[in-house]
């Protein structure tokens, strides 16, 4: 995809963030299996469907702008994702993998709160309202995520490391 101005570099992350919902719906999926801790457990299967509604406000966004994603892999997402796998292929303790299952999705959501920032500001300066208004409530499922995401962090890293 040619980037030749303003409106190409919007569609251009817009897409990116497509993809890096998309993945991290699937990646999500892939953890709920090996965790056996129960919060974690639920926050995941709550972050999953939470992403999956993310990837559905992004096409209806594509929508509202007359066009389809492009295909701009997020490579960013693609690397926490490698992390992941290979911190797995160490054979963790389940404690440990389960802190680290929980801060790998921390980072993953803090990258999603500075892409939607930086979406909403760029839609709202095109004069796209609707996907801006999409892209809001994107923001607000990440800021509501992060914040979920931080407090059962700090309670298992409190909880394993206090037993350490």
């Amino acid at each position: 995809m040619a980037v030749n101005s303003p409106a190409d570099l919007f569609m251009f992350e817009l897409s990116g963030m497509h993809d890096a919902e998309k993945k991290k719906a699937a990646w999500k999926g892939e953890m709920v299996g090996q965790i056996r801790e129960g919060n974690l457990q639920q926050v995941v299967r709550i972050e999953q469907q939470e992403s999956q509604q993310k990837v559905k406000n992004l096409e209806q966004c594509f929508q509202a702008l007359g066009t389809q994603p492009r295909d701009v892999p997020c490579l960013a997402v693609d690397g926490m994702r490698a992390d992941y796998q290979q911190f797995m292929s160490q054979n963790p303790s389940p404690e440990a993998m389960e802190m680290f299952t929980a801060g790998i999705m921390l980072k993953a959501s803090h990258y999603g709160l500075g892409s939607y920032k930086s979406l909403i500001d760029k839609a709202m300066i095109m004069g796209e309202t609707r996907c801006a208004q999409l892209l809001q409530h994107n923001l607000v499922i990440s800021e509501e995520s992060t914040g979920r995401l931080e407090r059962i962090g700090h309670e298992m890293s409190q909880r394993v490391m206090a037993t350490a």
